[in-house]
């Protein structure tokens, strides 16, 4: 019995990376750019050749970053990451509607806002694109209980159409993991 117990322990173990996470990890190498939140969430790079990388440390909100391997008009398309914890409980479209006419005001137009399913979940899409600098977003923004998490995806509005497939592609990714 204790054999057999060892025999387990052991097995278990040998896959295991000194720090969770790490490049040695089980978790990581199984599926390049998968990212499990501590917030009950998970989403990966799905079919795309895009790269997980670390937010900004400046910008304690942003968990993660995706970051395309090419570069157009001298910048880099990215998706961004945010969670925000919420002081009370509300509907996804109550906490958009609160922001969402800040856009006008920072230099943005609206091309799309309307709420949106990925696969079973509820979120609310919004395509921005700036009158100064020529960027194009894409905003996808889910709510659970007290947390927000919205998706930016970016890039310069000449290359927005070929960019956006990726991201698409990653925000279908999004899943709920847990109930918080």
């Amino acid at each position: 019995m204790l054999l057999k117990w060892c025999l387990v322990f052991f097995s278990v173990h040998v896959f295991a990376a000194p720090m969770p996470g790490t490049s040695s990890s089980a978790l990581v190498s199984e599926k390049p750019g998968l990212f499990y939140s501590d917030k009950g969430f998970r989403m990966d790079s799905g079919g795309t050749a895009w790269i997980q990388s670390a937010p900004p440390k400046d910008i304690p909100s942003l968990v993660t970053v995706y970051k395309s391997p090419n570069q157009q008009h001298g910048q880099q398309p990215a998706l961004s990451v945010r969670v925000d914890e919420l002081r009370k409980q509300q509907s996804l479209k109550n906490y958009v509607k609160r922001w969402m006419q800040d856009y006008t005001r920072f230099g943005f137009d609206v091309l799309t806002a309307k709420q949106i399913k990925i696969g079973t979940q509820s979120a609310f899409l919004l395509d921005i694109v700036s009158r100064e600098t020529k960027k194009q977003l894409r905003q996808v923004v889910f709510v659970r209980n007290k947390t927000a998490v919205t998706l930016t995806c970016r890039d310069h509005r000449d290359s927005f159409g070929k960019t956006v497939a990726d991201c698409n592609q990653i925000v279908k990714s999004f899943e709920w993991t847990a109930d918080r």
